[in-house]
């Protein structure tokens, strides 16, 4: 982005009332229903403009105190004009908005209502970070290495931060299908969650859709307008898994040798690895694809434990999942003994309804059809060759020194395969990073991924603000000082920073200066 982007998204200083407005996607009224200090005509506008709404308004609750709040009292608040003229005297609210509200207590004001089932619509993924001892470039710099956008809110809180993501378009949430726009909206927090927590210490057991800090003048370090895309939200949350689940896939099966271990049979991996299994199918539903594969490791002598855990990951990564109460249920069953074993028939059609149909079910024995272990392959697959390289990379470098270095031939030699498939794997992958210095005979390649030199980065910056910064091993808490240095990162992100750029950081030993700081 140039010169003139960045002056249009920091033109103006946007108030918290209007922030909470735009994180909550006007879900609340306008004016108080009572007791309004707006013009009269107004009102009567807006009102008869509310009437014909279709959609009705919701609410949300706020807390004076955090003790109060862990006490459980509050507010119920349903219009914008209260939040603008009593968020100073609060601590905490909802910015996701509930159906309504009411008080279990009145006079003491303890609230009733904020339960996840009452939500009307998730507006947006917030996570917090309980501690001050981190560097904040990590989360935005972060961000942009998973491909994440922009933060829309950072906050400053008494022990740390709290950082959201304002949807574009929110998860409505009704009853429908075991509430299943709450459940994805569920899913997208946790991934989120799991993968910025590489680059910044984020509480992975908080509630996604609770309480949090209400933005005040005094606590807001960033603020960002373009909202994030949900629907590219969606698309990252389902690479995310899929890449998460191919990592499970390989702890699991590494350590299975036995051809008899029928949780190593290509069948058992092909229902493992299917994640729109669906009910209502005759012998070949979720709950028949659960059971075949509890058997199997019940017939392995798995422990149950070792089975639990396994078949939570399938069915959560299910795009239906069976509820907890029905899962265990099933799991249950498969290991109490009554059965046999694993149905031929009910395997043969899950991978005629489920699968590719390359797994098959083989014998009267328990014998299967079993995959050709790599090492016997002629060929690796090209995103396993990937795999291997950024293993390796991972292995041997650092973020102080992030690169392999030498010809081609050298490096295709120490990873084992020829120098036609290395530079292949490299043109294809979006995870590796190279770079030629010199010609003919004398040039060099170096080598890295994507995630090793966004960590160099983040070593290089923390070096250089221990420089400037002797005393300094902790960030400093002065809101000024912070905020400098957020609209640092900002700058960077906002300038066309590529991978290149940060290649040649380092190999010219240039500066760490990609930001432009335009104050």
């Amino acid at each position: 982005m140039g010169e003139h982007e960045v002056k249009r998204m920091t033109k103006s200083v946007v108030s918290p009332a209007e922030i909470m407005q735009f994180m909550t996607h006007n879900s609340l009224l306008l004016y108080k229903k009572k007791g309004s200090r707006a013009p009269l005509d107004r009102i009567t506008v807006y009102q008869n403009t509310e009437n014909n709404n279709p959609y009705r308004k919701g609410a949300v609750f706020v807390s004076p105190t955090k003790d109060d709040l862990v006490e459980g009292k509050g507010y119920v608040v349903t219009s914008y004009e209260t939040l603008g003229e009593k968020y100073q005297q609060l601590s905490h609210w909802t910015p996701n908005t509930y159906r309504g509200g009411t008080y279990y207590d009145f006079k003491k004001r303890i609230i009733k209502g904020h339960k996840r089932e009452n939500l009307k619509q998730i507006n947006v993924i917030g996570f917090d970070i309980d501690t001050k001892e981190v560097d904040l470039y990590g989360l935005y710099l972060g961000c942009e290495e998973l491909k994440l956008p922009r933060p829309n809110l950072l906050l400053e809180t008494p022990r740390g931060y709290q950082c959201f993501f304002v949807l574009e378009t929110p998860f409505y949430v009704h009853s429908q299908n075991d509430y299943k726009s709450l459940r994805v909206a569920e899913r997208l927090s946790d991934n989120i969650r799991k993968a910025l927590c590489k680059y910044v210490p984020i509480d992975l057991n908080c509630v996604p859709f609770g309480f949090y800090r209400i933005p005040k003048e005094d606590n807001i370090l960033d603020f960002y307008e373009e909202m994030a895309n949900t629907n590219r939200l969606l698309s990252w949350s389902k690479t995310f898994e899929e890449q998460e689940k191919r990592k499970f896939l390989r702890v699991v099966y590494n350590n299975k040798s036995s051809s008899m271990d029928l949780c190593s049979s290509d069948w058992y991996k092909a229902l493992i690895q299917a994640t729109y299994i669906e009910k209502g199918h005759n012998s070949a539903s979720r709950n028949n694809a659960l059971m075949t594969l509890a058997l199997a490791n019940y017939a392995s002598e798995r422990s149950f434990e070792e089975a639990y855990d396994e078949l939570d990951q399938f069915n959560s990564f299910l795009d239906y999942p069976l509820s907890k109460s029905e899962f265990e249920k099933t799991l249950k069953s498969a290991y109490s003994g009554k059965y046999k074993g694993v149905k031929r028939s009910y395997v043969e059609g899950l991978l005629e309804l489920w699968s590719d149909g390359s797994a098959r079910f083989q014998g009267r024995e328990g014998w299967y059809k079993f995959k050709k272990e790599r090492e016997v392959r002629e060929r690796s697959h090209y995103d396993e060759w990937e795999e291997d390289i950024i293993r390796y990379i991972e292995e041997h470098k650092s973020p102080e020194m992030p690169f392999l270095e030498g010809s081609l031939v050298m490096l295709a030699e120490t990873f084992g395969m020829a120098v036609s498939s290395l530079k292949e794997v490299i043109n294809r992958s979006s995870r590796l990073i190279k770079k030629t210095v010199g010609r003919g005979r004398a040039a060099v390649t170096k080598l890295s991924s994507r995630s090793m030199l966004f960590k160099g980065l983040l070593h290089m910056r923390k070096k250089q603000t221990n420089l400037n910064q002797p005393a300094a091993g902790t960030l400093v808490d002065s809101v000024s000082t912070i905020r400098r240095e957020i609209q640092l990162v900002i700058n960077m992100i906002d300038t066309p920073f590529s991978s290149q750029d940060a290649i040649d950081i380092f190999i010219d030993s240039r500066p760490f200066s990609p930001i432009k700081n335009t104050s």
